[in-house]
């Protein structure tokens, strides 16, 4: 049988149109460094670091501290989703230790909050904001920040291994829609993606896809689902 390597090297390159990054919780945090080394040679390009609250999520996520050290020794951009009560107690934080872009639940954002991610955003942290299933975009506060990624939760948001939600699809669509008229760069889908799941939210608009359990049920490299994931996503390439 093929490695995932060849199996994605032998996808058309418009069926590998989105971006690979990788939940970090959803790694062995005791292998992390040799992990992501061995996931860049597979196509993963960023990596997804979770803040949670568990009054938020029902869950605990990653310390501030993974973030600066992904970020001294990695070489990927780091994406930092809060699902968080107060995101503005900590997202600023993430940002000064070298998140790439900071995303928070749309819900969560208070005029303070607001006021912060202005702030992240007039440096070099991009900021984004989240939906979550079958919530609607709030197109006013789009307007307000300007955010550069909008992320759409394809499970209900806090951990590892929640069902698949239908109702991101149309969700997908609209935030695709603002990505077409340029008000966002980025839409990306966050949970359950995996080979039966890929094809749908790539359909629905999905630029970038966060990968996790679904993909790598060992917690690492190995024994991965990449190669069925390639080949899901060749069903998308034009005949």
């Amino acid at each position: 049988m093929p490695a995932p390597t060849e199996l994605l090297e032998s996808v058309p390159p418009t069926a590998l149109s989105p971006v690979l990054s990788m939940s970090v919780v959803c790694l062995d945090q005791t292998r992390l460094g040799a992990h992501i080394e061995t996931l860049r040679t597979l196509g993963i390009s960023r990596l997804h670091v979770d803040l949670i609250d568990p009054a938020f999520g029902r869950n605990v996520g990653l310390p501030l501290e993974t973030i600066s050290d992904l970020a001294a020794t990695c070489g990927l951009p780091i994406d930092v989703h809060a699902m968080l009560h107060r995101p503005g107690d900590l997202l600023e934080q993430a940002a000064q230790r070298g998140a790439a872009t900071v995303c928070v639940h749309q819900r969560t954002v208070t005029p303070e909050v607001l006021d912060c991610l202005r702030r992240i955003a007039a440096g070099p942290t991009e900021v984004g904001l989240v939906v979550d299933p079958g919530e609607g975009i709030d197109r006013a506060l789009v307007e307000r920040l300007n955010p550069a990624q909008l992320t759409v939760m394809s499970v209900e948001p806090g951990g590892a291994g929640r069902p698949f939600r239908d109702e991101a699809l149309l969700t997908l669509a609209e935030a695709a829609e603002l990505r077409e008229r340029g008000t966002v760069q980025r839409v990306e889908a966050d949970g359950a993606v995996g080979p039966a799941t890929v094809a749908r939210l790539v359909s629905a608009g999905a630029g970038q896809l966060v990968l996790g359990s679904t993909v790598f049920p060992q917690r690492g490299p190995a024994d991965n689902r990449l190669d069925e994931l390639a080949l899901a996503l060749s069903a998308l390439s034009p005949a």
